[in-house]
């Protein structure tokens, strides 16, 4: 039997464009958080501010139309083929080209929650025997087969789900965020009346500290 995988025209289409904003969204976060923090902090004449805001929401559109046309590319070219013959390898066409994994080159099959995730193939360093050959490959979901493919690379490794935190600890991380994004900015204000520096420095950890985050 053979497995044949990819996805539909409206799930490729779909996905694209929820990637695509979802991760223009978290590049332009830290940003649109530090221009409003230094105009809080008075720091940013409002005139500068609204012409600073309509620069960041011309390039998050553009950013927003270049990604999903590249996503759409790339998941409409994808496509996965796993046979039950174990002396035949995992064929995984890609906008770049194709991948022929030998099953033993497969080092883990994770899955990955949620709409926008699927499966990560995680491979074998030189796999190929190239020095920079593919460390994982990931699966999007959405396609009419997903559930027969997973089956599939479940037979060459098991699939690992993915730990969940316990309930307590997701609303323990819930009431954080949301008490940090609420005193934050009273947090600052208090900073800036005692140094302006120090309230500046405190921008620019959280500014770093977001992208980190973001990058993740």
């Amino acid at each position: 039997m053979v497995v044949e995988y990819s996805l539909t025209e409206r799930a490729a289409l779909v996905r694209a464009r929820w990637s695509a904003a979802l991760a223009t969204l978290s590049a332009m976060a830290p940003a649109v958080f530090t221009v409003l923090a230094l105009a809080k902090l008075s720091l940013l004449p409002p005139t500068y501010l609204a012409v600073v805001l309509a620069l960041l929401t011309l390039l998050a559109g553009a950013r927003v139309a270049v990604g999903y046309t590249q996503l759409k590319k790339h998941l409409a070219a994808f496509h996965v083929r796993v046979s039950d013959d174990a002396d035949e390898p995992v064929m995984i066409d890609t906008r770049r080209g194709r991948h022929d994994i030998p099953r033993s080159g497969i080092q883990a099959v994770r899955e990955i929650d949620g709409a926008l995730g699927g499966l990560r193939v995680e491979l074998e360093p030189g796999w190929d025997g190239e020095k920079d050959s593919p460390e994982y490959v990931d699966v999007p979901r959405g396609g009419d087969a997903f559930g027969a493919l997973r089956e599939a690379l479940g037979a060459i490794k098991p699939v690992e789900r993915p730990k969940r935190r316990s309930r307590a600890i997701r609303i323990a991380i819930g009431i954080a965020v949301v008490a940090g994004i609420f005193f934050l900015p009273f947090f600052i204000d208090d900073i800036f009346g005692q140094s302006k520096a120090l309230a500046v420095g405190l921008v620019l950890v959280v500014w770093v500290g977001l992208r980190v985050v973001v990058r993740r």
